[in-house]
């Protein structure tokens, strides 16, 4: 389609980047009919220069820079009065200073963009030692500013950053602000480059050549000294490949025209309908993209407030702790024995000082040089000794102490602040406190600890067909008693909010009510005439995701209620279980202040046989027997005994695989999950 490929990595660097080639700077690579060149640029200008030249020389180009470029949905209108991501290039190009040195006023042009709009933010992130007032150092400090966070594209990218986000780790957005304008130059002097789909749609013109939006990380780098060169050199033999589909609308796109005009694409990000062999019109989403989006959107939501010592284990803790007082505070005996000066022995029996040295009652004299005094473990270690003997190694003869041997100088003894000093850091904020953990605050002179108010969970049963544990009539209600269980293992607290008939008015009621951090429940979460969960929070909450790619679990409803998370698991037991503990865990412990925690887990050999199609991730019940993972006889998501049976998962990957006796699968520990 193309005779001449050229990939861009970019970089926002203010400094000239050096002579030789580094990590993190501008790496080029031009494929001319499968011939590749990579170069390194210290700085921006040189780069456009040599990328200017190749467009001079008359072949067909496509041309990928690896930055967005374009907003998500309502930036461009409100910046520039248009729903164009074009009229951003050009607002940006009459304000982006962008010295042949790589100086530049990105932060001041971010600051303007934000005064175009209400609240505060969109954009985010600056050097603390750079006074913007208008440009939030922290995205938290953001509000009301009417921009989502991500474009429609993003959703689908693993680990894709967001173009609002300006500075510190995994930034994206001042390759923005820097290459949006540079790109608005390049194409007043190349007329002939086009964008896509900004300007075409999502089509293939027939002829010209094409600007377009790369993300280099999906595909595998090439071998190289620099991943970012071995990446632009993958990207661009993977372009030189690209079939004609990557340039065509999306399926799933609700309204193709306004993502290409005003927010782009990548080429190349194909959503999950376009990828997995599912009915037309069904979209699913992978588990690893419904799980970024979790991760990024969710942040701490509980206070903190200080407990004694002995109320901490378990707890989360809220900060940093140091130790305030050394551990030993002094230096005391590891054994029971003598104790003396190493230095003052002399040849001989040894006169004993009169008295002891015990643990909490220690001599207040000076034992004097070349004399010994008794002391027991744990006994601050007298002024003028250094050295202990051991009481094994000793004997009394003629009121003198006689010596097996010498020990070495110090022997036998735990200097002061052996274990950890004053000042020390002992515990970091986000651990969740063992009785280990406990143990050392006390010894570090703590007697209280500032940990994370506990994360209120509710849950809720929703069906007519639900009925209470032992009641007859119905189907007992096995969700909500095992949920509550699992959450209250956890560590949090546990709150019942009971079971919602099939009615739309009544379970929007419920949740109205519910005074928690987070929700959990079970079954109306499918596309039924009675499942209200997932139209109720279209119409009135936020659905981030809908149908996800996992078995069982399909499907599970991820989204908000009135500001507050709500995790919409199956209705089959089996499906709730397996939801819960690899959706909700990891992010209620987010909530509550512990990090993001992705369980462990071990390789071991299959006991079993599987065949299995690609589309979508698949969790069985299994346990260890001998070393080897074997499965329940039954995937059915409604047989509850495959859950008391189980000791863990064996997951397999969203790829078709064919499992043999002895293959190597992925098991994961239901202890590891912190459940069982």
């Amino acid at each position: 389609m193309f005779d001449l490929i050229l990939v861009a990595d970019w970089s926002a660097t203010s400094g000239h980047t050096g002579r030789k080639p580094r990590k993190d700077a501008i790496w080029v690579c031009a494929d001319l009919k499968g011939e590749q060149t990579v170069e390194y640029f210290p700085t921006r200008s040189l780069a456009l220069a040599w990328i200017d030249d190749w467009l001079s020389r008359g072949y067909r180009t496509l041309v990928g820079f690896d930055f967005a470029m374009g907003y998500p949905a309502g930036f461009a209108t409100t910046l520039t009065g248009r729903p164009d991501a074009l009229a951003v290039w050009d607002w940006l190009a009459e304000r982006i200073e962008d010295g042949p040195d790589n100086v530049n006023n990105r932060f001041a042009v971010a600051e303007q963009v934000n005064r175009a709009f209400p609240g505060v933010g969109p954009l985010w992130g600056r050097p603390a030692s750079q006074l913007h007032p208008d440009l939030p150092e922290r995205g938290s400090d953001r509000q009301d500013h009417g921009v989502d966070d991500r474009r429609t594209v993003d959703a689908f990218v693993p680990r894709a950053q967001s173009v609002l986000k300006l500075y510190t780790a995994g930034s994206v957005g001042s390759q923005s602000l820097v290459g949006l304008a540079a790109l608005a130059h390049l194409r007043r002097r190349h007329p002939d480059l086009r964008v896509w789909p900004q300007e075409t749609g999502f089509a293939l013109p027939e002829s010209g050549n094409l600007l377009v939006e790369i993300y280099p990380s999906l595909f595998e780098p090439a071998a190289h000294d620099f991943r970012d060169a071995g990446q632009v050199i993958a990207t661009a033999r993977a372009l030189r490949e690209a079939p004609a589909g990557w340039f065509t609308a999306p399926s799933v796109l609700p309204d193709t025209a306004r993502v290409a005009a005003e927010e782009g694409w990548i080429l190349g990000v194909l959503p999950p309908s376009s990828c997995f062999a599912l009915p037309p019109g069904a979209d699913w989403t992978p588990v690893d993209v419904a799980l970024d989006t979790l991760r990024r959107d969710l942040t701490v939501v509980t206070g903190i407030e200080d407990v004694t010592i002995v109320e901490a284990a378990f707890r989360i803790l809220a900060r940093d702790v140091v130790a305030v007082r050394s551990n030993p505070p002094e230096a005391n005996a590891a054994v029971d024995g003598w104790a003396f000066a190493h230095d003052g022995l002399r040849p001989g029996g040894i006169p004993i000082v009169d008295g002891r040295a015990a643990a909490g009652r220690p001599f207040e004299g000076i034992v004097p040089r070349g004399e010994a005094i008794r002391i027991l473990t744990g006994a601050v270690i007298p002024k003028g000794a250094d050295t202990v003997a051991l009481q094994e190694d000793a004997m009394l003869a003629d009121g003198l102490l006689h010596l097996k041997a010498v020990p070495r100088k110090g022997a036998n003894t735990r200097r002061a602040g052996e274990d950890v000093c004053e000042g020390d850091p002992v515990l970091r904020a986000g651990g969740i406190l063992r009785p280990t953990d406990v143990a050392l605050a006390i010894a570090a002179g703590h007697g209280t600890l500032p940990v994370r108010r506990r994360l209120r969970v509710g849950v809720l049963s929703t069906g007519d067909e639900i009925v209470a544990p032992g009641e007859g009539g119905g189907i007992p209600d096995v969700n909500r008693p095992m949920l509550l269980a699992i959450v209250a293992g956890w560590d949090f607290d546990a709150v019942d909010l009971g079971r919602a008939p099939d009615e739309a008015g009544a379970l929007a009621a419920t949740l109205d009510a519910a005074d928690v951090d987070a929700i959990l429940t079970s079954g109306g979460a499918s596309a039924g005439d009675e499942d209200h969960l997932s139209r109720l929070l279209r119409e009135r909450g936020g659905l981030h995701h809908w149908r996800i790619a996992i078995k069982p679990g399909r499907p599970l409803a991820l989204g908000h209620w009135n500001g507050t998370p709500l995790f919409g698991l199956p209705g089959n037991p089996v499906a709730a279980f397996t939801c819960a503990a690899l959706f909700a865990r990891p992010a209620l412990f987010q909530m509550a202040g512990a990090g993001w925690r992705v369980p462990v887990g071990v390789t071991v050999p299959a006991a079993f046989s599987k065949s299995k199609k690609a589309g979508r991730r698949e969790v069985l019940r299994a346990r260890l027997r001998d070393g080897r993972a074997e499965i329940f006889r039954s995937e059915g998501s409604g047989l509850v005994s495959g859950l008391s049976w189980a000791e863990g998962f064996v997951e397999l990957p969203d790829r078709a695989v064919e499992i043999a006796p002895g293959d190597l699968v992925r098991y994961i520990a239901f202890a590891e999950l912190g459940i069982g």
